[in-house]
């Protein structure tokens, strides 16, 4: 019984002389958010998932791609392990349209690569790309996109522009 006591009063002890200990908010490694499974990339908020491949914004907010980007997006839990699609929405500005035209675009997760998708012309439009169910099992995946076709460097600019993209979304693969 005396040890039982003992035993009973150490541990008392101990956690009464444990003071309460704010960690320094510099200190602290803040636990990386969630993947989104849809992302706006003129949004500074997921601008984390915009992996490559994308020039700084512009003053309006908006920004170029370049030929070859990638992003990766989340994979909520009512897709895992279903077919989906993935949704790049983009513009082909007036400005690009002769350089543009007849653009194609491929999308590639890990080692699936669905028919290139080929753009109408001048304007808003939406890619859509099928996803197999068995590339959805992960809390996210890797998208690396690639245009055949690219605006080139002109005078002072250096950079290669694809499009203007809006937004990429993963979504199941019977929505409309």
């Amino acid at each position: 019984m005396r040890r039982a006591l003992a035993a009973a009063a150490i541990l008392l002890a101990a956690s009464g002389c444990r003071q309460a200990r704010h960690p320094d908010p510099s200190l602290t490694i803040e636990e990386p958010e969630p993947l989104q499974s849809s992302i706006d990339a003129t949004n500074p908020a997921d601008e984390g998932q915009l992996l490559d491949g994308f020039h700084a914004p512009e003053t309006a907010g908006w920004r170029w791609s370049a030929p070859q980007f990638t992003v990766s997006l989340g994979v909520p839990e009512n897709l895992r392990g279903k077919e989906a699609r993935i949704e790049f929405e983009f513009i082909v500005p007036e400005v690009a349209a002769r350089d543009l035209e007849g653009l194609s675009i491929t999308a590639r997760v890990e080692d699936h690569e669905p028919p290139a998708w080929r753009s109408p012309g001048v304007g808003t439009h939406t890619a859509v790309f099928p996803v197999p169910a068995a590339l959805l099992k992960e809390e996210g995946i890797i998208i690396d996109f690639t245009l055949d076709r690219f605006i080139p460097p002109r005078g002072g600019d250096t950079r290669r522009l694809g499009v203007i993209p809006k937004q990429f979304r993963l979504v199941p693969a019977n929505t409309k």
